[in-house]
């Protein structure tokens, strides 16, 4: 059903001290998929680490928005995995008959559409599951699929 793990996100509360550290100490290479999500109060940042994608998520506020309310809950760490799919309506369909249930099923957006499994049906994992465009293939900074 999940066709690829496209990143691990971690929340963090000091983006310039995360960056630094993933950046510049780990040796990530940044990578051009970042911005800020104003109805979601969050911005976020990429890297390309170990050949892999990992996104750095934090708070426009401390304590607000799902990020923010996330990191008073659970503190800096692991947010969440996010995989791709080829048909998101289909994924959906699949994941609530095996009886995981679907939480913030949004298709607002043309180019990013997702959902996420509730992590206690996963295991506490939050999981991101969205469906794979061209945008979104582009933004994976994968050289094996772009």
């Amino acid at each position: 059903m999940l066709k690829r793990l496209d990143h691990v996100s971690i929340g963090v509360l000091d983006m310039e001290k995360a960056s630094n550290l993933f950046c510049d100490i780990l040796g990530g290479e940044p990578l051009p998929d970042k911005g800020e999500s104003p109805s979601e109060g969050f911005d976020w940042v990429t890297f390309r680490l170990g050949g892999k994608k990992v996104e750095l998520v934090t708070p426009h506020v401390e304590g607000e928005g799902g990020v923010g309310k996330y990191l008073a809950k659970y503190g800096e760490g692991f947010h969440h995995l996010s995989c791709a799919v080829d048909n998101l309506n289909e994924a959906r369909d699949y994941f609530e008959q095996k009886g995981v249930r679907v939480l913030g099923f949004s298709t607002d957006s043309e180019s990013f559409k997702h959902f996420y499994l509730h992590p206690k049906d996963t295991f506490g994992a939050l999981i991101q599951v969205f469906e794979e465009n061209d945008e979104t293939i582009a933004d994976s900074g994968d050289p094996a699929i772009t």
